[in-house]
Order: C-alpha cells, then structure tokens, then sequence
C-alpha cells in the first residue's frame, strides 16, 4: 500500500523550460551545453546542487566560467529561474488533497538560488510558499546527494523513517524512475509537460 509520494520539482510542481534557462545562462556568457547537457550537470554547476559550494561561491566561479569580474547572486538567480514557465494552481490544489490521504515529500535536485524563490510566497498564484504543499523538502543541495544516485534516495528513506515499497516516487527522468524502482520504490515517470493528475489518481486508486 503507498503511503508516501516523492515528488520531483522540475518539470513535475512546476513547467519546465530548460531552453529559457539555457538562453540566460548564455546571456550571462556560460556555455549551458558543457555544464548542463546530456549526460547531467558537471564542474561548479553540480558542486552547487550537491551542497559542496555555497551561492556565493558559485557567484564567483561564474564569473571566471564568464570571463567577467563579477556575477551578482540576483543575476545568478534570474539564470536559474529560467527553468520555472509555470507553476500550475491546479497541480498545488491537487497536492493538497493528496495530502489529507497521503505523505507527500519534494525529492529534488535542486539549488539555493531557486529554493529561495520557491520557499517564498511568489511561489504560485495563491501567494504560499511550496513547503505549504509537502510535509517534507528534500533538496539535493541540503542533504548533500543528487538524483540518479542511490544515496539520494536512501538518505530520504531513512531520514524520513519510510519503507521503499509504500512510497511512489514521480519524475520526468527515466533514469531517476529506475534508481528508484531498483530500491524497491514504485515509479511514475512523468511526460514532457504532462497534466498527470488524472493518471496518478487512477492509479493510487488501482493500488489501494
């Protein structure tokens, strides 16, 4: 029986547009393709969401990436939130029923400079911040691990006292869904730009 479900943030809570993001971070004189292509971030970007530099200090290894003197955390910022289009009401409305059945936990790869802005009440629509949604936030930056590695999600697991086989876990990367699955969580890959409230009713509705 699912008693828990992890949520992704990117591309799941919120409409990504990893073209916008790419197009700022370009703007600012980065290269996106090297340091968040294909295969996954790598260098300073990835040493950010896995907590091993601090904002500031991606501030200023921007700024030598760029070739220029300095890079502002607001300007950082700005890059980032690039990849948040849109922040669906419904999906939020959602998440508050699944709540009163339901734990639900933020499981993301994730960084100061957008957690900032989504821990703020510029959020969503409704003016609340996105910890109002979930009883818990795991953010990749924070607990020191990021998605597809395995420590990910054993740190939530623990941490949170759940057991693999009554959580769900949703997200728009094959690759997480099967770390995942092979810990015993069930998947839910989620679809480019998919509305997938229906189909995760349905199917918490199939596994009671």
């Amino acid at each position: 029986m699912i008693k828990n479900i992890l949520f992704d943030m990117g591309g799941v809570v919120f409409v990504q547009d990893s073209a916008e993001a790419f197009r700022r971070f370009r703007e600012a004189g980065i290269d996106p393709d090297y340091y968040m292509g294909a295969y996954g971030q790598k260098d300073f970007f990835l040493d950010l969401e896995e907590g091993k530099i601090d904002a500031d200090e991606f501030c200023r290894r921007m700024a030598k990436a760029a070739g220029r003197p300095s890079v502002s955390w607001d300007e950082a910022q700005h890059c980032w939130l690039g990849f948040k289009k849109d922040v669906p009401v419904k999906r939020l409305h959602f998440l508050l029923e699944l709540r009163k059945h339901y734990r639900l936990f933020l499981a993301s790869n994730t960084n100061p400079f957008i957690m900032a802005y989504m821990r703020s009440n510029q959020f969503c629509a409704d003016g609340r911040p996105i910890s109002d949604y979930f009883n818990h936030l795991y953010c990749s930056y924070e607990i020191k691990y990021c998605k597809p590695s395995a420590d990910f999600f054993e740190y939530i697991l623990r941490d949170a006292g759940m057991k693999a086989d009554e959580c769900l876990f949703l997200d728009d990367s094959r690759k997480n869904v099967e770390t995942a699955e092979a810990l015993g969580l069930h998947g839910f890959l989620v679809g480019p730009d998919e509305d997938w409230t229906e189909r995760l009713s349905k199917e918490l509705g199939e596994r009671q």
